[in-house]
């Protein structure tokens, strides 16, 4: 064996022994998609700024590797609120969040891995307290949209420069105690007898409009049945006018002379005209007629 064989052979074997008491000694990171993580070589140079991503990393045993979420991750927190009417309910809110992936070195320096416990929990439940107390217990379960974008803001501005973003804030429940929620089915019930008597109030007036509408088309229509009544009166009698004109130009004596010759049921009566049509009147003589002279027999 040549000594180029022997120091390929123990090189090997140095290989192979240093992977077994890192692999043995649990000296290796398995840094999988969603973390980062910075290596830490306490003995030398400290933190490093490289971020380690997506890969296996052996290191020595006095040597680390420090590890990030970089996935959005959603914390809980149920907090005790007193609303500005001075009722104090429980508010489960929710917040999504993740380390800035390029400010991850900052964020170990300054917090560490433990940033939600540290830093985000105290100012979240503190945002949430704050937002809801300027609203009174009523608008926070109607106008949630809104509570959780004060909250986000709210706590967007104090978490400024911790190399932490925020992607939302949720309202997830609101929990009431029983007198509150006595409370609100009271007031639910009276607002929906209200409800309903306004319904009822509307439906009244709408049949009270419908009704006059109808008596007003009623109306109308009898006025306009009037009228086209007279109008058609009118008309005939202008009609019959006209035709009668139109009969008293045509009819000429010697027309009306005519017909009566034509019909055969006309009784004639022949009375002789003079000058100016008027009467003929004949002559007769002054003297009565004597009487007849009867036979002597016959007086």
């Amino acid at each position: 064996m040549t000594r180029f064989q022997f120091f390929g052979k123990s090189l090997s074997l140095f290989a192979l022994v240093s992977l077994s008491l890192l692999t043995g000694t649990g000296c290796y990171t398995n840094i999988r998609p969603g973390e980062a993580g910075l290596r830490y070589h306490p003995l030398t140079s400290g933190l490093q700024k490289d971020l380690l991503t997506n890969a296996i990393y052996f290191y020595a045993p006095w040597n680390d590797v420090v590890l990030y979420q970089t996935q959005w991750t959603s914390y809980k927190e149920k907090v005790d609120v007193l609303t500005r009417d001075d009722l104090t309910i429980n508010v489960v809110a929710a917040v999504i969040l993740r380390p800035v992936n390029s400010e991850i070195y900052n964020l170990q320096i300054e917090i560490g891995p433990d940033y939600y416990e540290k830093v985000v929990r105290p100012q979240f439940r503190t945002s949430v307290r704050n937002a809801l107390s300027s609203y009174s217990m009523i608008r926070i379960s109607k106008e949630t949209p809104k509570v959780s974008q004060d909250i986000r803001q709210a706590l967007g501005e104090k978490l400024r420069g911790k190399h932490i973003e925020i992607d939302d804030v949720i309202i997830d429940d609101i929990e009431y105690s029983r007198p509150i929620l006595t409370a609100i089915e009271g007031k639910l019930t009276k607002e929906q007898e209200q409800e309903q008597m306004k319904f009822e109030i509307n439906i009244a007036k709408k049949d009270a409009e419908i009704t006059v509408i109808h008596a007003e088309a009623k109306a109308k229509s009898t006025v306009i049945e009037a009228e086209g009544a007279a109008q058609a009166t009118v008309i005939e009698a202008q009609a019959k006018a006209k035709a009668q004109k139109m009969i008293a130009a045509q009819l000429t004596k010697q027309y009306l002379q005519l017909k009566a010759f034509e019909n055969p049921n006309t009784k004639l009566l022949f009375v002789p005209t003079g000058k100016d049509s008027l009467p003929m009147i004949i002559n007769t003589p002054t003297d009565s007629p004597k009487p007849m002279d009867l036979p002597s027999g016959d007086k």
